[in-house]
């Protein structure tokens, strides 16, 4: 493609009222000028880049990552700069495995870079090649030893190939480099988790960003809270919050005059009506201090193992009353948020649910997943109607008999709903599952179907059916 000059200076201009707009916080002006910049030069890399970055701060990262691998197809790479740049963007926006090619680009130009190789390394362990990862980042480790960055990186790599004693001594040793690095004390948290630590986990979780208020309120730090009232700010995605809110039961929060609850909005109704002092997470609240959700357990001294108000700590007394006799009810959920960066890894395609479907005749399957039309549905499942907010899921759950999902939101508040839950595990499961076992203390109404070998739904999928079979056969 020929750019003309003038092409470029319309879309340098467009480019910097751009800026403009979003200096005064008009970020969707400023988007829209953006998108202009690049339609009118689309071979110009530096103006796809802006765009997703900006897509990106205003939360929009399927749209960054939608625009990233449009530059790929149209954008001019002259030299191993841009493709270096291009890659780091797309690692960024969640799309590492479009990464993969503009790294090797760059390695093949820089053969005894350790940079190189390191990216590269990421690359390939964001398109789950966890082997090919780890080749290239040992190329890294023999050229640079003591980066603290490739230490990083190969400690990520260790943990996707279940090597999570070898990837807690990659971390310690890029921390003995490199102390405060904030990113390197989480993943260590993440391997504790997993490796049993939890209290040493809890420890490396306050390096994480923290939320604020609004506000001017100090940050609650464990004092004596008679008569004081306390802002629990939540934090991370709605499962985290429904997994953490057991914390706000422990006697030393009980002792406030006033405990509020900052959560997502979606999910403001529910708290309330299990009993909550709930806020959305924008709303400006006073109280004489604050706390974020997930520092609760060290501050407390507890582990998952602490039940708080037992092993319900959310409820809905307006539950739908379900008519007997009536077929076995459960719940299916194969997909989390296509935003979340391990998406890929959590979710399974639909089309892998037709053994499960279909070798069960007295059971009714019910879609519990978000965001899927009725005419959408794999044959076999009934269409569900909570309405799109948390209260109406939770009171869809109780009129199951048994929720099946992936790991995702649903799951942790159908866990704190005490309902029977069976939760489809990838291999390398999230920290908070363990590293082995069919039980976790955080929900002891869950039980773990974990993947035998990295990608294999089949199997995992084989067991729960012939678990279900079983289970519906005992109840009858």
């Amino acid at each position: 493609m020929t750019l003309l000059i003038s092409d470029e200076s319309a879309a340098i201009a467009l480019c910097a009222e751009g800026a403009v707009l979003s200096e005064a916080g008009d970020l969707a002006a400023a988007i829209a000028r953006y998108e202009q910049a690049v339609n009118v030069a689309p071979a110009v890399l530096e103006l796809h880049l802006i765009l997703a970055n900006a897509q990106q701060l205003a939360g929009r990262p399927l749209d960054a990552r939608a625009t990233l691998r449009h530059a790929l197809r149209v954008a001019a790479r002259a030299d191993a700069v841009s493709d270096f740049a291009l890659g780091k963007a797309l690692i960024d926006a969640g799309a590492g495995a479009d990464a993969v090619g503009c790294f090797r680009r760059v390695r093949a130009e820089y053969p005894g870079d350790a940079a190189a190789a390191s990216a590269l390394a990421a690359a390939l362990r964001e398109a789950q090649q966890p082997d090919d990862a780890w080749t290239e980042v040992s190329a890294a480790l023999r050229m640079a030893p003591q980066d603290p960055v490739v230490l990083l990186t190969a400690a990520l790599i260790r943990h996707d190939l279940s090597d999570f004693a070898g990837a807690l001594e990659f971390c310690d040793r890029s921390l003995a480099i490199r102390p405060d690095a904030s990113g390197v004390h989480v993943t260590r948290g993440y391997l504790r988790h997993l490796l049993g630590d939890e209290s040493g986990a809890w420890t490396d979780f306050e390096s994480r960003t923290l939320p604020e208020p609004s506000t001017a309120t100090p940050r609650w730090r464990g004092e004596a809270l008679d008569g004081k009232s306390i802002l629990v700010i939540g934090e991370q995605g709605v499962g985290d919050q429904f997994q953490f809110l057991r914390f706000v039961h422990h006697p030393s929060l009980g002792a406030a005059s006033r405990v509020i609850v900052a959560c997502q909005p979606e999910a403001v109704p529910l708290l309330r009506a299990s009993g909550y002092n709930a806020v959305a997470r924008d709303e400006t609240v006073f109280a004489d201090y604050y706390v974020p959700m997930l520092s609760l357990p060290l501050l407390l001294g507890v582990n998952s193992d602490w039940r708080g108000a037992g092993s319900t700590y959310i409820a809905t007394t307006d539950a739908p009353t379900v008519a007997h006799p009536r077929a076995t009810r459960v719940g299916l959920v194969w997909a989390g948020n296509p935003e979340h960066r391990n998406d890929a890894v959590r979710s399974l395609p639909p089309s892998l649910l037709h053994g499960l479907l279909h070798t069960q005749p007295r059971v009714q399957f019910v879609s519990m997943q978000h965001g899927v039309a009725a005419t959408d549905l794999p044959p076999g499942i009934a269409a569900h109607h909570s309405g799109g907010d948390w209260l109406a899921t939770a009171r869809e759950l109780c009129t199951l008999d048994l929720l099946i999902t992936v790991d995702t939101g649903i799951a942790h508040l159908a866990g704190a709903l005490g309902m029977s839950v069976w939760l489809l595990v990838p291999h390398v499961p999230d920290w908070r599952w363990g590293a082995c076992g069919s039980r976790t203390p955080w929900y002891p109404s869950v039980r773990l179907f974990r993947q035998p070998a990295r990608g294999d739904w089949s199997r995992v999928l084989t067991n729960v059916s012939a678990a279900l079979s079983s289970a519906v056969l005992s109840a009858r």
